[in-house]
């Protein structure tokens, strides 16, 4: 059934149902979204973000139906299948549009403000979640014996001498790139694999943490330590940069990683008062720092200053502000539809419609 039979012949079922229920609404002015003379205005709109900057196209990984061609929101994936006709469901990179919301993220956060009192508080909060405002450093870690660097975010540059592994998302661009040639590789491909086939939503549900060691190494820049490459289903592709430096004595999760997969515990952080076992439990609170060169002594908070400084001066990394709110993907590669009022030329690139 075309969708737009399917849609139309809704809309006279449902319209049927409303004049039998006896409801009196003015049938003249009656909207229908889906056609031209409306979604005309919706177009409209969205040329007038894209000459602005807020409409654009970039590559995004999302949920697809080898099928029926086309893109499944997570809700439409059941047990990693298609509602549809149950076809496996794969992840897929392809060219989509956005709308830059992250934009107006620090905007949406101070305007929560101006609801205090107005909002339940518990709203409030989840509200602020959903932003996720974080403050720490962008550092750049050198790959050994290759011109790339892998680049992490991280809210505490404080813990950066105890960095003890790399960790990439499966997803990750040079995840089955930095296998290539070593031992590893098909133990790399094979384990990326099955995590891009899986939805979205299974994706953000970890039951067990799990990895492969890549064969590569990247370099501490402040230690010039090697420290190994690993691929590990915690790390989502979303969210920061889709690596992190892991630091097992003072993250959780880096933690229990380590402790599966035997990587080394290095404490870099102690409380202010009594002793700490880090091979039992990483201590994740602010402390004194250890173990870290020039900077044992200061507390977390003064060595994030200071550490970030150091990268800084060194042109290694410096100061960010991250956000958890992500820019809004608006393309579904439907054949019916609202239709992006864009042209794709060759030689001129993305044209606007007139």
């Amino acid at each position: 059934v075309h969708p737009a039979k399917w849609t139309y012949e809704n809309i006279d079922y449902m319209k049927k149902e409303l004049k039998r229920l006896g409801f009196s609404y003015d049938w003249d002015r009656e909207v229908t979204t889906c056609s031209p003379e409306y979604y005309k205005w919706n177009q409209w709109i969205f040329l007038k973000m894209l000459e602005k900057g807020i409409a654009y196209r970039k590559s995004a990984i999302v949920n697809w139906c080898p099928h029926d061609m086309t893109v499944l929101a997570n809700e439409q994936v059941i047990e990693g299948r298609c509602w549809r006709c149950d076809t496996p469901v794969v992840q897929k990179e392809i060219p989509s549009w956005f709308l830059r919301i992250t934009d107006y993220a620090e905007v949406l956060l101070d305007d929560l403000e101006e609801l205090k009192g107005k909002w339940p508080e518990a709203v409030l909060t989840m509200q602020r979640n959903w932003i996720g405002k974080s403050i720490g450093a962008t550092i750049r870690f050198p790959i050994e014996d290759s011109t790339s660097v892998l680049e992490v975010f991280t809210t505490r540059p404080d813990t950066i001498f105890g960095v003890t592994f790399m960790a990439l998302a499966p997803e990750h661009p040079l995840a089955i790139e930095l296998a290539k040639g070593t031992d590893y590789e098909e133990e790399v491909e094979a384990f990326v694999n099955k995590y891009l086939s899986m939805s979205t939503r299974d994706r953000n549900i970890i039951d067990e943490k799990e990895g492969v060691f890549t064969g590569r190494y990247a370099i501490n820049p402040l230690t010039n330590e090697k420290v190994p490459i690993w691929i590990a289903n915690y790390i989502l592709w979303g969210y920061g940069t889709g690596a992190i430096m892991a630091v097992p004595a003072h993250d959780e999760r880096d933690h229990e990683f380590a402790k599966k997969y035997g990587i080394p515990i290095k404490p870099v952080i102690k409380p202010v008062e009594g002793e700490w076992d880090y091979e039992k439990e990483a201590f994740t609170e602010e402390g004194i720092l250890i173990n870290s060169n020039g900077f044992d002594g200061l507390t977390s908070e003064e060595a994030k200053e200071k550490i970030t400084q150091e990268l800084e001066k060194k042109g290694i990394g410096e100061k960010t502000i991250n956000f958890r709110l992500r820019d809004w993907n608006i393309s579904r590669q439907r054949y019916w539809g609202t239709p992006i009022p864009v042209i794709y030329c060759d030689d001129c690139g993305i044209v606007p419609v007139p």
